[in-house]
């Protein structure tokens, strides 16, 4: 697939959406309603559907291993390794909306590794 760019007026929206899923440190579950909401009220917009999407589906995937690596807390062999697991997730969790920011701003779509969907 070629680069998608994204249009002047729509930088700034593609940029907050991206930023939407960060919400859910705030307001709880604000990562997935912050982003449904701008998905829903944009739905003619392509780009920033797919961010929209890309967004909820990253903080589901968090909040899904999030509960796992919790559970796995209960043995006391994997702790040193969930502990690694935990640091990872939460960087991996705030690094990827900001990069996804940055790009959209400069007007490039910046598709997630793994979860990302194209517009």
């Amino acid at each position: 697939m070629t680069d998608v760019t994204i249009a002047p007026d729509d930088r700034a929206l593609a940029s907050m959406t991206h930023l939407s899923g960060l919400s859910g440190y705030i307001i709880p579950f604000g990562g997935v309603i912050v982003p449904i909401i701008i998905w829903i009220v944009k739905k003619d917009s392509p780009v920033i559907s797919a961010i929209a999407r890309q967004a909820i589906l990253l903080n589901c995937i968090v909040f899904a291993l999030a509960i796992v690596s919790f559970v796995l807390w209960l043995t006391v062999i994997l702790i040193p390794l969930m502990i690694l697991f935990a640091l990872c997730l939460s960087l991996i969790a705030v690094v990827l909306p900001i990069v996804g920011a940055v790009k959209a701003n400069g007007g490039i779509y910046y598709r997630y590794p793994v979860v990302g969907s194209n517009p």
